[in-house]
């Protein structure tokens, strides 16, 4: 017996699988070969799983097209010309194209629109946060069954098909701009503070109109068609590089697709940041309404980036339509393969395994009983929530603590935090492939950088002050609150104005906010339109340096600046790039710990995993928790509302906590992945399989000696 318990004499191992050499395997009455090699009386050999002795040629062969099935085009349709796009780098442009599509939209846009449809529609973060959720939570429930059914079927028609609903849940996204009315931002008949004015209940007078926060089930539906159109695209678009092109190509491929993903993300923050600074209601011009980008409640063009992406989504359906099943040379390829998977975790499938519900169990058990694999599960769970979380609201925390429009701090996160992506993805992937990694280089690789993004968690060390807010953050008269309960807009300098609940802030010449001009007790205005200055105002304490004709107030917020912003823009670099060098790595080990067979299904059961632990419950939570730092509610006549003003300290202290808690999650599953991982048993035939490749440069094991199976 050897260490594995197995008779040396009677069993061997193939490039994935045990092997019995003791009974011949046939299919219709002739031999089946494995991968080519037959035993010395001519019979083929077999292979186990497990659960009793199977066939697998079909499994070797299953998901590889017929050779004359290999050309480009639709039907009979496959003119010369396509010809050139049928091999991995034509197959990739348009992967990536969809890629940057998705990453644009899921991404991009609906972050950068967040805080935007908070205002326009009356959400809470938590309910925004939940918009952001039902994507992923649309892929948590379809994506296991995408990647067990699509493993050995046509991935490219898979593709295909996602991308139309892709665009479909596009169009239906920027449905709401045409079925509200024109966005109205302030009451002019409440504007001023009047003393003879009585009844100031808006819901009473219904001046406010109807409640728009009902469309959040628009939002919710349009993101659950685009995480059924994406579904396919990170599992099975990656299993089809893997498996057309050479084993350590397929980390640089990856890099290449995952740097292409980011740059969507990129598009969408730039695109939807420059959009933002159009008036939602393009036929109307703001300057005559005397509202610019720059006042708190300005409502940008949001809608028009899905427009854009709904059409780009398009663009891509027919190009994969016309892909074959797999790319000339997959067979060859697949015969020339080493696995690296867990010891103890081979599997081999029948013929036909995959195309019945009743083998479904049987897959999921040899998955979860792979415990290196399931530990980088978790390590994508934790890694994602805070990518996540930080996807949504970083605009947002640019906004309370440096006093930033929303538009502009979109751009700035777009252009400090993407970047940071593209190249790590990029570097990741050319790590792996020049360095040759194995699985346990891999993991010593992640958990590396993983330890250093760990200490740039620094950057929400940095609080800004908050801004002076007359009844919030210091009383009437510019004294500092003594605590938060003596919060109240309402003072004796404007308890007889009869006052709306409107946020229409203005800034008064004092250097403090006030929740609108009647809560500053400003009683003129000129009449010509487009004018933002105020007179007259009984709550403002007048400097002595105040001008005659000035105004002693003006619409909008006061302005603000904070030392500390560069700090933070470049810890934020640093840790979004140190987080994002891991993924290529930690995805290429996924594939290397597995049975060949079970590709794409293990990465379809990690993205289950990761969605329902991570991406699906995150916007949530970091909604939740920055809510209750919230220092400002406006609430509508429904009990919908959204807030205005955040405490900066409490607000940075409440993400750091709960990002280091998360990001040390992300260490100790790395640890126990590298742990716990049991490299199969090396065979001459896999020996001769491996490339003259270097010494893995993050394994003390020497090529020759690195686990192989």
């Amino acid at each position: 017996m050897n260490g594995n318990g197995h008779a040396n004499n009677s069993m061997e191992l193939n490039n994935s699988n045990n092997v019995r050499s003791d009974t011949p395997a046939t299919l219709s009455g002739v031999p089946v070969v494995a991968d080519g090699n037959l035993h010395e009386n001519g019979h083929a050999k077999e292979k186990t799983n497990g659960y009793g002795v199977v066939s697998t040629q079909a499994s070797d062969d299953e998901g590889f097209g017929d050779e004359d099935e290999v050309e480009c085009g639709w039907g009979r349709f496959r003119p010369s010309c396509l010809q050139c796009f049928n091999r991995m780098p034509g197959f990739l442009v348009f992967l990536c194209l969809f890629a940057i599509t998705q990453g644009m939209t899921v991404n991009g846009l609906v972050y950068v629109v967040t805080t935007t449809l908070e205002r326009r529609f009356g959400l809470p973060s938590v309910r925004s946060g939940f918009i952001s959720s039902s994507y992923d939570f649309s892929v948590m429930i379809i994506i296991v069954f995408v990647t067990y059914f699509g493993e050995r079927s046509h991935k490219p028609y898979w593709l295909g098909i996602g991308a139309s609903i892709f665009s479909v849940g596009s169009l239906v996204f920027q449905f709401p701009h045409y079925t509200t009315p024109f966005y109205e931002f302030q009451s002019a008949d409440f504007e001023l503070c009047d003393v003879n004015r009585n009844d100031t209940d808006v819901c009473e007078l219904g001046t406010s109109g109807s409640s728009l926060s009902h469309y959040f089930w628009v939002f919710v539906f349009a993101q659950f068609l685009h995480g059924l159109g994406a579904a396919p695209l990170y599992t099975l678009g990656i299993t089809y590089i893997d498996e057309n092109v050479k084993p350590k190509m397929t980390s640089l491929y990856i890099g290449i697709f995952n740097g292409a993903s980011l740059l969507g993300p990129a598009i969408g923050y730039l695109l939807g940041g420059a959009l933002l600074d159009i008036y939602t209601d393009v036929k109307k011009d703001p300057d005559t309404l005397g509202i610019d980008p720059e006042s708190p409640l300005w409502i940008g063009a949001w809608w028009i980036g899905f427009i854009v992406s709904g059409i780009m989504a398009l663009l891509v359906v027919i190009p994969f339509l016309g892909f074959p099943k797999s790319l000339p040379g997959a067979k060859k390829l697949q015969k020339s393969r080493v696995c690296e998977a867990h010891g103890g975790s081979e599997f081999t499938v029948r013929s036909g395994f995959g195309n019945s519900l009743r083998d479904f169990p049987k897959a999921c058990l040899g998955l979860i009983k792979n415990v290196p694999f399931m530990c980088i599960n978790g390590s994508a769970c934790t890694e994602w929530f805070l990518l996540s979380g930080f996807a949504v609201f970083a605009p947002k925390f640019l906004e309370s603590q440096f006093n930033l429009t929303a538009s502009w701090a979109s751009i700035v996160v777009g252009l400090t935090v993407i970047p940071a992506a593209v190249f790590g993805s990029i570097i990741g992937g050319w790590v792996v492939k020049h360095f040759q990694l194995r699985f346990k280089g891999m993991v010593r690789f992640c958990l590396a950088v993983i330890f250093v993004s760990f200490l740039c968690m620094g950057a929400f060390f940095v609080a800004c002050p908050n801004p002076n807010f007359a009844g919030i953050t210091v009383e009437y008269g510019d004294e500092m609150l003594a605590h938060q309960g003596k919060m109240n807009t309402s003072d004796a300098c404007n308890k007889n104005c009869g006052c709306m609940d409107n946020f229409e802030p203005v800034c008064g010449v004092d250097n403090i906010m006030y929740f609108s001009a009647c809560h500053a007790g400003c009683t003129v205005k000129p009449e010509d339109d487009g004018s933002q200055g105020y007179y007259n105002c009984s709550c403002i304490t007048l400097p002595d340096s105040l001008m005659e004709g000035d105004p002693e107030a003006i619409s909008g917020k006061c302005t603000a600046t904070c030392e500390l912003q560069p700090v933070f823009l470049a810890m934020l670099f640093l840790l979004e790039f140190f987080t994002i060098l891991a993924v290529v790595p930690a995805m290429t080990a996924t594939l290397r710990c597995v049975p060949h067979s079970q590709r794409s299904f293990a990465l379809g059961l990690q993205s289950l995993m990761y969605r329902a632990f991570g991406t699906v419950p995150a916007p949530v939570a970091f909604g939740a928790i920055i809510d209750t730092t919230c220092l400002l509610w406006e609430y509508d006549c429904d009990g919908g509302g959204n807030c205005w003003l955040y405490d900066n300290k409490i607000f940075s202290r409440y993400i750091l906590i709960l990002s280091l808690c998360i990001k040390f999650g992300s260490l100790i599953f790395f640890l126990l992945a590298l742990l716990t991982y049991k490299a199969p048993p090396e065979t001459p035939a896999d020996t001769a399989k491996v490339d003259d490749a270097p010494e893995d440069n993050f394994n003390s094991t020497s090529a020759s000696q690195a686990p192989l199976s």
